[in-house]
């Protein structure tokens, strides 16, 4: 009688942060895949628990530590359960986390994930350590998706770059994730396609900032950032493909012709997230961001000739070191001007290894000041938002449903093309389908739809 094949293990990750960080995830549950790990419901069921970490908020950091602390019990009651701590975090501070952190085993880097498995049979030869290694520009190598149908959501990740050559004063992402490096084109068309034929409806483009990607062909010192419009209208061109978006931009590498993209390219959703982060100039220049806030606002007017109906997103920082509150008006009246759809705000916090700690008034705002600072930004915002929302109201959308509502249970949400949340009643049978909605009103941040009614029944788009 054949042996019993031997049991496969469980990998429980514990995800911060960005999109990238997501992206990141599902390549290291494909990795430790490969070496007999299954993806574990919980902490509890796991043989290795990765927490997957992200410094650019300082309330990211909390989290991890607040994470780990859970962790100890676990680990106490199983001796053989292993912990690891990977990105951002991890890579910034190395064998430091390992000190406040002793329920860690390693900790590892971005850049380390292809290795993961050989960093776990090390731990378990004996030792902790930290795996912070960065590879250099000319021999990073990008892991490779492999979605297997029925295993892949509705909407998909596929990253182009990683790394930042901008130096934003305020940013560790180049302490953290090093250069840039951008993925070959072709790599990127496949990838999307394989996710599309695992069934996959809606592609999205992530980096660091996609809008200097250059790996079309063009040097890039000469692309202009044409490379990014290039790799947009080929990836717009794989068949199946039903809907396309990237994040996150720069202004100071966003085009006119990656903007004509919304109104060339047949899968482009009319969404962009680019983020402005303050609206005075001067803070502007204090921050390292290269444009003015002239500028910025052209290339909204631009955008907006193209695709007049786009949904716009930005991050919003308060309390940059000098900013005034003659700055801070210039951020309120931005905010008016724009009148984005959403944004993502924050208060200023110092980051290590950041450009900002050089500065000579460094972290000079009062606490309270920014906290007030912060609440009006939100104030404000939510009053453009919901004027925002209600333009939806009354018409046919159409949405990409995603699955169960998680807010409201016996319904389905999915997304209009503009990135707004639509919660609507259906059958499950429409998960992955794009449908013809009818939005009946707003509600904080997303929409509520009815698809049958009278005069009004479902429609479902090929």
């Amino acid at each position: 009688m054949d042996p019993d094949p031997p049991a496969r293990r469980r990998l429980f990750v514990q995800n911060f942060g960005c999109q990238m960080n997501d992206y990141d995830v599902e390549r290291m549950r494909e990795v430790m895949g490969a070496r007999g790990y299954d993806a574990a419901e919980s902490a509890e069921d796991a043989d290795l628990i990765v927490i997957n970490t992200c410094s650019v908020r300082e309330k990211a950091e909390a989290k991890v530590a607040s994470a780990a602390g859970r962790f100890r019990e676990l680990k106490q009651a199983r001796p053989g359960l292993m912990v690891a701590i990977g990105g951002c975090v991890a890579q910034q501070e190395g064998e430091r986390l390992l000190k406040r952190i002793p329920v860690a085993d390693f900790t590892f880097g971005p850049d380390q994930i292809p290795s993961l498995g050989a960093l776990v049979d090390r731990r378990a030869a004996g030792g902790r350590f930290a795996a912070t290694e960065v590879v250099e520009v000319e021999d990073y190598r990008f892991l490779t998706a492999e979605p297997r149908r029925g295993q892949v959501p509705v909407t998909a990740l596929v990253t182009i770059q990683k790394g930042c050559d901008n130096h934003c004063a305020f940013c560790v992402v180049p302490a953290t994730r090093g250069r840039e490096v951008s993925r070959p084109w072709q790599e990127v068309v496949d990838e999307v396609a394989r996710f599309v034929a695992a069934g996959a409806r809606e592609v999205t483009l992530i980096g660091q900032n996609v809008n200097s990607y250059h790996g079309v062909g063009l040097p890039k010192d000469q692309s202009g950032g044409d490379d990014f419009a290039e790799l947009l209208a080929r990836v717009d061109r794989v068949e199946g493909l039903k809907r396309l978006r990237y994040t996150t931009s720069h202004p100071h590498d966003f085009t006119d012709k990656v903007a004509d993209a919304f109104r060339d390219l047949r899968t482009l959703c009319a969404w962009l997230h680019l983020p402005v982060q303050s609206g005075s100039s001067r803070t502007l220049k204090r921050m390292v961001r290269d444009y003015t806030r002239d500028q910025y606002l052209r290339q909204i007017d631009y955008v907006r000739s193209v695709c007049p109906d786009i949904s716009l997103s930005t991050d919003i920082i308060v309390g940059y070191p000098g900013e005034t509150d003659a700055d801070f008006a210039e951020t309120l009246t931005l905010l008016e001007r724009v009148e984005y759809d959403s944004i993502y705000s924050f208060e200023y916090s110092e980051r290590p290894d950041t450009p900002a700690l050089k500065l000579a008034l460094r972290d000079n705002v009062a606490p309270e000041v920014k906290a007030e600072r912060l609440q009006a930004v939100q104030a404000l915002q939510k009053g453009i938002t919901a004027r925002r929302l209600g333009r939806w109201v009354g018409r046919d959308v159409e949405v990409l449903v995603e699955g169960d509502s998680a807010r409201y249970p016996g319904q389905l949400c999915g997304r209009t093309t503009g990135n707004e949340m639509v919660n609507f009643a259906g059958p499950p049978s429409l998960t992955g389908e794009l449908v013809t909605v009818k939005i009946v009103a707003a509600r904080g941040h997303t929409l509520v739809g009815e698809h049958a009614q009278a005069g009004h029944r479902l429609a479902v788009i090929a």
